[in-house]
């Protein structure tokens, strides 16, 4: 009888142990109604620029949500800008004048994926999917190249969001620099919400130049936030990484902006979160 209670008892953990172990994160889709994103433009915290998905539409039979947007120094509000839909995790947009489904987010790549990106002449700085040729930039052809060096799970604002780490691997990162040569950071995407220069620009590395996410909200509830992405919590621990003043690394404010002699605060050092005493 007693070996019949242990086998039995091993036949449950091998059971459960391999539901526990493929658990995972549900999918968080992006086209949701009521999403908003708003972002900065510049240093001028009233230049604001807003997208907000509102309503659906049939495009070739199929359903897609449209986005508007807003730029809150000036008249130009609530502008059709795009639609968006959800694909097998992968986020595909057509600008407005454009019938041309473009691959804006493909949450569904691994670390060490690669894809290319290219540019569009609607302010989309979209993904090329499948065997798509690139844009051209003033006639001459425009490709970049993302790899995927880290996919992880994050916790911010008591929610757990997927984290994408990419890198760009051709020439055209060496424009991406600080006024002093250096490399800005990595490219970072959180699903569902986009990357740190708004939705509809997915090279952008942090901190991006000209426009910097504020907020992804629905319903009025703050999802995340620009200084999430620089978020070390994660779903299995916490990371805790602190430096002092006189370490020669570059640091940014969390608006983005360089601090050449950072004080007591908290910084973005080396694409990571830290505290200076």
């Amino acid at each position: 009888m007693k070996d019949r209670l242990v086998l039995l008892w091993l036949m449950t953990v091998v059971c459960i142990s391999p539901m526990a172990q493929t658990a995972k994160l549900e999918y968080c889709p992006f086209a949701e109604e009521g999403k908003v994103w708003e972002a900065q433009v510049g240093l001028i915290k009233e230049n604001v620029y807003g997208n907000q998905i509102y309503g659906d539409t049939l495009i070739n039979d199929e359903n897609w949500m449209k986005v508007y947007n807003s730029i809150g120094f000036s008249n130009f509000n609530h502008s059709y800008y795009a639609s968006i839909r959800d694909v097998d995790k992968k986020v595909y947009a057509i600008a407005k004048g454009s019938k041309k489904p473009r691959l804006l987010y493909d949450f569904s790549l691994k670390k060490g994926d690669m894809v290319r990106c290219g540019v569009e002449g609607n302010t989309f700085g979209c993904l090329l999917d499948k065997d798509e040729r690139p844009d051209t930039l003033q006639g001459f052809p425009f490709v970049a190249y993302l790899r995927v060096e880290n996919v992880d799970t994050i916790e911010a604002r008591g929610q757990l969001h997927r984290r994408f780490t990419l890198t760009m691997l051709d020439a055209y990162r060496e424009c991406i620099r600080s006024e002093d040569g250096a490399l800005i950071g990595n490219i970072v995407w959180i699903e569902g919400v986009g990357s740190g220069a708004g939705p509809f620009s997915p090279w952008m590395p942090l901190p991006p130049q000209g426009g910097l996410l504020q907020s992804c909200m629905r319903d009025n509830t703050t999802l995340f936030a620009f200084p999430d992405f620089y978020e070390t919590k994660e779903a299995s621990g916490i990371r805790s990484t602190r430096q002092t003043p006189n370490t020669l690394v570059e640091s940014y404010d969390l608006q983005g902006r360089q601090v050449q002699q950072p004080t007591r605060g908290i910084y973005i050092q080396d694409g990571r979160k830290v505290v200076v005493k």
